[in-house]
Order: structure tokens, then C-alpha cells, then sequence
């Protein structure tokens, strides 16, 4: 809890340093350049998080709530996107030695990221997590496709949900390595409500050390680009901009059988996802939906696993 804190606390740069001296101390030769931190690992797995916030300054007035496991600043914001996701790291690198990836200015448009893709070799990994999602329990893939990537990352008990972009955006699609975003416990991201159930990312963290331990017998996961083709009526691409609510009503909308006294939705078999199976892989069932489609290598199949 006082590592999170501390973290919390401390500018994007001071951060930098704290953080290249950390890995110093871990052996780990970390390289600082302009717009990232970067050091390998003898675990085949690479851990991003980004060590931007949106808040100009970090936050004075920390508080917990030892009855909701809560913590919060009563001004200005928090930081926990994505302080969260760094103490998440620091906790794994106390047992284990993965590859590291520390980001600047993901907020202003995941820019560090394209900095470490243009500047690092493709690491030798088996796919790439990133600790910078809401909540609990999602695994968020955004345009990477891998259907056996995301059976394997829901093995631990994530559930797959939808986002816009983050750094694995970036990462995955330039390096050809599958990559997922995980919840990290904090809520109101972004806001001057933003906290952070403390217990939960630990529940992440925990996860995460089985994925190490688990390494071994992993398969290398490929980046399988979902494709989207537009319909008729709508593009795939129409939750980029909506609420969460707004979202869920498009969503049912779509594969529904409901109509409108304006619109009338023809939805075909193929298409129609049964509501029972929305709660549990409707979300899913939407990103790998028929109409959208994988990209193919030269015979015409979708990419497997090596």
C-alpha cells in the first residue's frame, strides 16, 4: 500500500529515474531513451505500463477507506491510470524477471510506445500484457484477433471486454506479438472521482504471477489483425465513440430482434448472437464476428500459434 502511494505521488520524470534506478538495482541493464524505459528479461513475456497521468500535478491529499479497501485524493484527481499498472510490475519483478516496457505520454496518444517501436528489436516474447485497464476482471484485445490468445488469457479468469486503444495497440501490431490490456483495480480513470480498490489489483497481480509460472508450456501467440468490414447499416468501428451505456443499446440493437418505429433491423442467422450468450462471450462473439475478418497468410488460412 505505501509503494502505491509513493508511486502516486511522483511526476512522469521523477518516476523515469526511480524506475531506471530500480531496475539497475535488479540487474536487469534497463535502457532509458527518450520516451521509454526498456529491459530484458529471462521470462518470455513482456510487462507494459505507462508511467504518464492526465493530471498536471500528482495528487496531495491521498486517503484510504479501510472498510471499501479504497483509495482516493480528495482534490484533482488520483493517477491510478496508471500507477496501478507500475506497482503491478514492480510486484512481479520482486519474484520474477520478465521483459519490461515503461512508456511516456500514452495519455497524449500512446507516444512513447511508437517511440519504442521505431528504437528496440522485436523482443523475444510469447505475447505482451499490459496492467492499464478499469476494474477487475477484463482482458481487453482491441484489433489483436487471436481467438486461442484470448481462451488462454480467460484460463486465469479474465473476461474479454472492448476498448479503443492503448499501447499494446501499438506494440502488438508492430512487433507481431499478441497482447492483452488487464484490469488494475483503479475506476473513474480520468476524473477528478477516479480510486482505487487496493484488494483488486492484488487479485490481478496474483493472476499474474500464475501467467509466469504458467510460461513454460505457452505457445508463442501471433498478432491476427481483426479486420473490420463495414455493413449496410452500421461499422464495427461505432463503439469507438459511444458511452458504455450507449454502447450496450447499439450492441443489442445490432444482434437483437428489436426494432424501432424508424429503423427496422434485419438480422440474419448468421449474425443474431442468442442473449444468453451475451453476459458471458457476447463481447467476444462481436470482435471475432463472421462479418469481420482475420488477416491471412499467403495460403489463405488464419495464422496459428508457433
Amino acid at each position: 500500500m505505501e509503494n502505491l502511494a509513493y508511486l502516486l505521488k511522483l511526476t512522469q520524470a521523477e518516476l523515469k529515474v526511480v524506475l531506471y534506478n530500480y531496475l539497475k538495482q535488479k540487474n536487469m541493464s534497463p535502457i532509458s531513451d527518450d520516451g521509454f524505459i526498456y529491459a530484458e528479461g529471462d521470462i518470455p513475456v513482456l510487462v507494459v505500463a505507462h508511467m504518464d497521468t492526465v493530471f498536471d500535478e500528482p495528487p496531495k491529499n491521498l486517503r484510504y477507506n479501510r472498510n471499501e479497501d479504497k483509495i482516493y485524493n480528495l482534490f484533482d484527481g488520483l493517477g491510478g491510470d496508471d500507477r496501478c499498472g507500475i506497482y503491478a510490475i514492480i510486484q512481479l519483478l520482486e519474484k520474477f524477471r520478465p521483459y519490461v516496457l515503461f512508456t511516456e505520454d500514452e495519455e497524449k496518444g500512446c507516444i512513447g510506445a511508437t517511440k519504442a517501436v521505431e528504437k528496440l528489436d522485436k523482443p523475444n516474447v510469447k505475447y505482451i500484457i499490459e496492467f492499464d485497464r478499469r476494474g477487475k476482471d477484463d482482458c481487453v484485445f482491441y484489433d489483436c484477433g487471436n481467438e486461442k490468445f484470448m481462451d488462454y488469457i480467460e484460463s486465469f479468469g479474465f473476461k474479454t471486454n472492448y476498448g479503443t486503444c492503448s499501447d499494446i495497440s501499438i506494440l502488438g501490431s508492430a512487433w507481431d506479438i499478441a497482447s492483452v490490456n488487464l484490469s488494475s483495480g483503479y475506476y473513474n480513470e480520468q476524473t477528478e472521482k477516479e480510486y482505487v480498490i487496493f484488494g483488486e489489483l492484488q487479485k490481478t497481480i496474483s493472476r499474474a504471477k500464475s501467467m509466469l509460472k504458467a510460461l513454460k508450456k505457452a505457445p508463442y501467440f501471433d498478432y491476427q489483425e481483426i479486420v473490420y468490414t463495414p455493413r449496410p447499416y452500421s461499422s464495427l468501428f461505432a463503439y469507438d465513440d459511444m458511452t458504455d451505456e450507449e454502447w450496450i443499446l447499439w450492441f443489442d440493437r445490432m444482434f437483437g430482434s428489436k426494432t424501432s418505429s424508424t429503423n427496422t433491423y434485419k438480422v440474419s442467422e448468421e449474425q443474431k448472437i442468442p442473449q444468453e450468450e451475451v453476459s458471458s462471450s457476447g463481447i467476444k462473439r462481436l470482435l471475432l464476428t463472421k462479418n469481420n475478418k482475420l488477416k491471412k497468410d499467403k495460403n489463405g488460412e488464419n495464422n496459428g500459434n508457433e
